[in-house]
This record gives C-alpha cells, structure tokens and sequence, in this order.
C-alpha cells in the first residue's frame, strides 16, 4: 500500500488533500463479492443497479469511493484483474 509522502499524509490527516472521484461498475459475478464488502472502506458507496428479473439480483453494481492520487495506481490494478467484469467510469485513462 502506498502511503504516500509526509506532505500529503499531513494534508490528508489535517483534511486537505485532494481526492480523486472513482466510480466502477462491476458486473455478475463480481456484483456479489462487491455487495458482501460494504463494510470494506468506511468511505465507499455502493449501489446496486437494475434487477435481472431472471435471478433477482442486480445486473450490475455502481462502486463509489473518493482516493488520493497515490491510490489510483493499486486500485486500478485490481479492477484490471477484474476487467471482464468490471468498467473503469472514472477516472478516465489519461485523468
């Protein structure tokens, strides 16, 4: 995990810093690992979409969470291992 300089862990402890707005919407069978972790990151916010009326649960799942800068890279890669099931919203490559 990187934790970043002394001079952003300052800022963001003081409440400062600026987060990075991400949003990933996750697809079956991801949707039920993603609704399980809604105690993962106090921050997060997930939201369940549309509801298959085949199986009754969300066609996909809409994963909310503010990061610093220094985050972006790791979460990303995650996602990226889930991209079959997974769409990166933002931030867009290249933000």
């Amino acid at each position: 995990m990187n934790l970043g300089d002394i001079e952003s862990q300052k800022l963001e402890l003081e409440g400062n810093l600026e987060f990075i707005k991400v949003e990933v919407h996750f697809f079956p069978p991801m949707t039920g690992f993603i609704l399980e972790g809604e105690r993962r990151h106090p921050k997060q916010k997930i939201t369940p979409g549309i509801i298959d009326k085949t199986t009754g649960k969300p066609s996909y799942v809409i994963y909310r969470i503010d990061l610093p800068n220094r985050s972006i890279d790791e979460f990303s890669l995650w996602v990226y291992r889930h991209m079959d099931k997974a769409q990166m919203i933002s931030p867009s490559a290249g933000s």
